[in-house]
């Protein structure tokens, strides 16, 4: 997937560089939380930073000692390292603190009187501290911060001062998560009220711990500042629903390499209902394997489409499990700012086709045509390139859901030939071929 339009508008504001907070021996009486007030909201770009991945890093060192030059380092990291500058992690150094040098991800504990009142431990109450002694070695530190500073879930609170900050994209969906997401998307009017992310995370709390390191749960919550996001990612689109997961196994496609035959992450999956026994039971589906992919769409909880259109909800059923004596064909197609120009007039010609064999009943019992605009809707189509430049038409046999699978083939002359005319006398070749060979191609 490209860059997302919402991030080019966040990052057009000016940034600090980043640098190492430090705090010397004489502060050691006021202690950290000053630090963490502004560090532990989301990461902002004005004079105090603060981290919207919901965790800070502290070194307890000596001034001057090979530890704090590291972290003086790695506090002021650059885009040279993508993964590391992509965490938002704050790093602060306590000089002087301890008589032994160590290092701890704080991660934030929200809620904590939320969870004490359902007679559960607050989450993420304890520091993770760094296994290394001595002199710690640079690659050890980075991976370590790569690894743990994430919070299991990652809530959506205001930032320093009550300013609300965009979601941390490039830590969840950039290169400094090598695992998946869970996210969970909240309808929410005010992100001071705590109340639905509390109940949209509560019973997936256990799978969260459970996942820890493969896949990082973080809140979105579904407002007009998030729009622009969920549609680069094709999913929380539909306002009518209250609170949703979707889980990304692995972040393929999302600035990860894919060829031009990806039409959307086929290990994502998603669930409705936020309830006990619906998250268990979606939970044991996917340790076991079983959950079906989640195709993803643009016009997700929009009832309204043209005709013959096919979207990403309904494909498989619409296509794989069709009526057994009905062959299909699928038109796939872009939009024309996508670079498929002959698209528009080819949507005409297909228009043409469809309308013609609605009134010929001897091609209607013998095939269904849908078409479908790669540029809005997901699917599991992999014979065809994600890019076209003019329509493509896969053919899917009669047969039960197996051999259409097995059996379905890229119409090349068809696709070549584009025109009704043309279309409609290779169909008519084909009926002739299924009627020959008893419907069973």
């Amino acid at each position: 997937m490209s860059r997302l339009v919402w991030i080019a508008m966040v990052s057009s504001c000016v940034a600090k560089p980043r640098e190492l907070f430090e705090i010397g021996p004489e502060d050691k009486a006021t202690g950290l939380e000053p630090f963490y007030e502004g560090n532990m909201a989301p990461w902002q770009t004005s004079e105090l930073s603060s981290s919207l991945g919901g965790a800070v890093c502290v070194g307890y060192v000596k001034e001057g000692s090979a530890n704090h030059k590291l972290l003086q380092k790695l506090g002021a990291v650059t885009e040279s390292d993508a993964a590391l500058f992509e965490l938002q992690v704050p790093m602060v150094a306590a000089k002087g603190w301890r008589e032994e040098e160590t290092l701890e991800i704080v991660r934030r504990n929200y809620a904590a009187k939320l969870w004490d009142l359902i007679q559960q431990p607050p989450l993420d109450s304890e520091p993770l501290v760094f296994p290394g002694t001595g002199k710690w070695k640079e690659k050890d530190v980075r991976q370590w911060l790569l690894e743990k500073a994430f919070p299991t879930i990652n809530y959506r609170v205001s930032g320093y001062q009550g300013k609300k900050q965009p979601f941390p994209f490039d830590k969840y969906f950039g290169s400094a998560n090598s695992g998946g997401v869970g996210l969970v998307m909240v309808k929410v009017k005010d992100l001071d009220d705590f109340g639905p992310q509390f109940r949209a995370i509560r019973y997936l709390r256990r799978h969260a711990e459970k996942l820890s390191g493969q896949i990082r749960f973080a809140i979105l919550e579904k407002s007009e500042s998030t729009l622009e996001m969920r549609k680069a990612l094709k999913v929380g689109l539909d306002e009518s629903i209250e609170a949703e997961l979707v889980l990304f196994s692995n972040l393929q496609g999302l600035g990860r390499k894919v060829d031009n035959h990806y039409h959307g992450n086929d290990k994502k999956y998603r669930l409705l209902n936020l309830t006990e026994r619906a998250v268990n039971e979606f939970f044991e589906g996917y340790y076991a394997g079983s959950l079906p992919t989640y195709w993803a769409s643009l016009d997700e909880g929009k009832s309204k489409r043209e005709a013959g259109q096919l979207k990403s909800w309904d494909f498989e059923s619409s296509v794989f499990r069709a009526e057994k004596g009905l062959g299909v064909l699928v038109a796939f197609m872009n939009a024309p700012e996508d670079g498929c120009q002959m698209c528009k007039e080819g949507r005409a010609v297909w228009d043409a086709v469809m309308h013609e064999l609605k009134l010929n009943r001897k091609l209607r019992k013998h095939f269904q045509l849908y078409w479908l605009d790669q540029s809005r809707d997901e699917h599991p189509e992999k014979l065809v390139p994600g890019r076209l430049a003019q329509p493509m038409v896969m053919y899917y046999p009669p047969g039960n859901e197996q051999k259409r699978k097995k059996r379905k083939m890229l119409l090349h002359k068809m696709s070549g030939s584009f025109y009704k005319d043309s279309i409609i006398e290779m169909l008519e070749d084909m009926m002739e071929d299924q009627e020959e060979q008893g419907g069973d191609l």
